[in-house]
């Protein structure tokens, strides 16, 4: 498995919900700030799609992944003027539901047909990943690729399977969402020039390692100066590999999604996610990916802007937060889990990053679900 895989069965996409509208005429959808991943699917027609202060155009056979959680409009023109029909979505509920957007519209004789994919998510693990992405993509092309053929694929499928009455139906519609989010976001990835990308062009979130709110809005441009682990030696032997090129920004910029493209990277951050429990230190993480220890810290600041044992503390720490959440393991188990020697030690580092004790946030969590 690759790590853009693991980073998407962390999301943990569920409660699917799929509506499709069928409309005529001059219309307009106004969706207020939202809570889900969402995903606008065109069947037949056009749809302009105002949102994060732009205006793009969604035409059949593509869709859009929208990754923040602000507000936004679909209608059936650029602008709008008097008369024009309005409407809303429903409320969020697991399933699929037709929405007839004028009295006398039916699937037949409607001029413009759309899906939205709403589906709620882990946004605590998905973090990292939302906050390196744009606030919507892929970017619209007029190239066929096989994103085109997986959109298409994707809708026969959905039109199939809400077509009839089978067991497993809610689960196969959920497994539809999860294939549109990694075509969007895999899209997006092989469209990014390495050789390019700065960290300006992204929503790059100094603090997605950390507990803060889900894409709120950072200033790009502002130092971020992490830890550094006192225990890299900045003047240890490079291997052949150091020198080759980083294959994105200078040094400091910083670009997360960059690293999935860099071999080096990749391989690193994929071990991380994929063991957190082991006893990684810079030197074994240097030695499975190909690189000396200074190659592998340099890299890793220039490439994604903190140090690998920083990143690597944030993740388990996360990881922690969620095993807490879900009730499902002793402290103790999870201490093991993501990797932690001793209690004390889990115990001390998660209240640093959260300021409280494990056993606090999980206590906090409960009174919270059930209030």
């Amino acid at each position: 498995m690759d790590i853009l895989s693991r980073l998407f069965d962390e999301m943990h996409l569920q409660s699917v919900q799929y509506i499709s509208i069928y409309t005529s005429g001059a219309w307009r959808l106004e969706q207020p700030q939202q809570e889900y991943l969402t995903f606008i699917v065109m069947v037949k027609g056009a749809v302009f799609l105002h949102y994060a202060n732009s205006v793009q155009s969604i035409t059949a056979n593509n869709m859009m992944m929208l990754t923040s959680q602000g507000g936004y409009v679909c209608q059936s023109a650029a602008s709008l003027v008097q008369p024009y029909s309005s409407f809303s979505l429903p409320t969020h509920e697991e399933g699929q539901i037709d929405l007839m957007a004028q009295d006398g519209v039916t699937a037949t004789t409607a001029e413009t047909h759309f899906i939205i994919v709403r589906s709620q998510f882990d946004a605590h693990m998905a973090r990292p990943l939302l906050s390196a992405l744009p606030t919507s993509l892929p970017t619209p092309s007029q190239k066929h690729s096989a994103y085109n053929d997986v959109v298409s694929i994707g809708l026969q499928f959905f039109q199939l399977e809400v077509g009839l009455q089978r067991p497993g139906k809610t689960t196969m519609l959920a497994r539809l969402a999860g294939m549109l989010m990694i075509e969007c976001i895999r899209k997006y990835v092989e469209q990014l020039d390495t050789a390019s990308v700065l960290i300006a062009d992204v929503k790059y979130d100094k603090d997605a390692w950390v507990d803060t709110p889900w894409q709120i809005a950072t200033n790009h441009d502002e130092a971020f100066k992490p830890d550094l682990d006192p225990a890299i030696n900045l003047k240890a032997k490079k291997s052949d590999n150091d020198s080759k090129p980083l294959g994105s920004t200078e040094h400091g910029s910083g670009n997360w999604l960059a690293a999935l493209k860099d071999p080096y990277l990749s391989k690193t951050l994929y071990l991380m996610h994929r063991y957190p429990e082991e006893a990684w230190t810079i030197q074994r993480l240097a030695a499975e990916s190909g690189l000396s220890r200074s190659g592998l810290n340099e890299r890793f600041k220039a490439l994604i802007g903190i140090t690998p044992q920083a990143y690597l503390s944030h993740y388990r720490l996360r990881l922690a937060a969620r095993f807490l959440r879900q009730e499902q393991y002793s402290i103790s188990k999870i201490s093991a889990l993501v990797g932690y020697a001793s209690d004390n030690s889990f115990n001390g580092a998660f209240k640093r990053r959260y300021g409280q004790s494990p056993s606090h946030y999980r206590k906090a969590f409960i009174q919270a679900a059930v209030s």
